[in-house]
């Protein structure tokens, strides 16, 4: 999302838009900028600016001069921190109760294009590809800001398509990652057996690494990547905990004496039975609620985004 403050100054400078950032050229320079609402979790927002630059082409003497430039002017500047990232200068405005200005950012861009003059870094008002001049667009690339020429942005349209034919292509479906997740989860299952059996320790806590067993072993395994793919996974976590719940009271008869058929059987007498499943709905209610926390970051992990790129949208209103 892009908050008024951040829209205001992307329509004053005729910028584009993805959907959480602004991006566009700024005295021959290309930056983007965004920002976080204040939430109060945290209790802070922020703003930030990033001005592309290749960063790699630049000798010692002036990513050390950019360096010492910002470190001294950071007071004046009123920004947090920065980064030097790999194709990036990345500048962040921490906001704790008060916004930060239009005329701080503006103060900013100003700074950074006078300061890349002074060091002969050149702009950025080309193809960021191929470098050229002519036929140039912006472009929404996967929610990233990019300017390019029509034939690179033809080829970057065409990589895209290749990379989501490729990702649902090949020998990959959902039963050999489901096969995979079984597999690994296997390992979490001996695991908790012992850690109950034998270490007399509370195991549903290993239900979380039985979560985690499943997804890596999807994953390893190649699986379809899908829309399917999570439910696919949480299906076989179900059934590994399910698994380990009952080879835990299995062991825990056979310790007293039982052999592994007469414990089976001590679920189908009735008096027996009613305890035993008892203790086993307790132990299986917790390991679902431990799993639960790993298929959150599941179901965001695995998120189905597909790439790609288009031309870029004003900001209007």
């Amino acid at each position: 999302m892009i908050f008024p403050k951040i829209k205001k100054i992307a329509r004053e400078l005729d910028w584009y838009r993805t959907k959480d950032s602004v991006f566009g050229l700024y005295k021959g320079y290309f930056f983007t900028a965004g920002d976080q609402e204040l939430s109060l979790n945290t209790k802070q927002g922020f703003k930030y600016v990033r001005a592309s630059i290749e960063l790699d082409s630049l000798t010692e003497e002036q990513v050390t001069q950019l360096k010492t430039e910002l470190d001294a002017n950071k007071k004046i500047l009123k920004f947090s921190h920065y980064e030097m990232r790999f194709n990036c200068i990345y500048v962040q405005f921490n906001e704790y109760v008060v916004s930060t200005k239009a005329e701080t950012i503006y103060f900013l861009l100003d700074f950074l294009v006078d300061l890349f003059k002074k060091l002969n870094i050149p702009e950025q008002n080309k193809c960021h590809h191929c470098g050229t001049r002519e036929n140039l667009d912006c472009y929404n690339s996967s929610n990233s800001g990019i300017l390019l020429c029509n034939a690179c942005f033809r080829e970057e349209e065409n990589r895209f398509s290749e990379f989501e034919q490729e990702k649902y292509a090949g020998n990959k479906n959902y039963l050999i990652g489901f096969l995979g997740s079984i597999v690994f989860s296997i390992l979490g299952i001996i695991a908790w057996v012992l850690m109950a059996a034998y270490l007399d320790r509370i195991a549903s806590t290993m239900a979380i690494l039985i979560a985690y067993l499943g997804i890596k072993g999807y994953q390893y395994f190649k699986g379809q990547h899908g829309k399917l793919t999570k439910y696919i996974i949480i299906f076989s976590n179900i059934l590994c905990i399910l698994i380990a719940n009952v080879a835990t009271i299995i062991v825990e008869l056979m310790k007293i004496g039982l052999s592994v058929s007469q414990s089976f059987a001590m679920f189908q007498i009735e008096g027996i039975r009613d305890g035993l499943f008892h203790d086993l709905k307790g132990n299986i209610m917790i390991s679902f609620i431990l799993a639960f926390l790993v298929w959150i970051g599941l179901f965001v992990q695995l998120k189905d985004e597909k790439l790609k790129i288009k031309l870029a949208n004003k900001v209007r209103k």
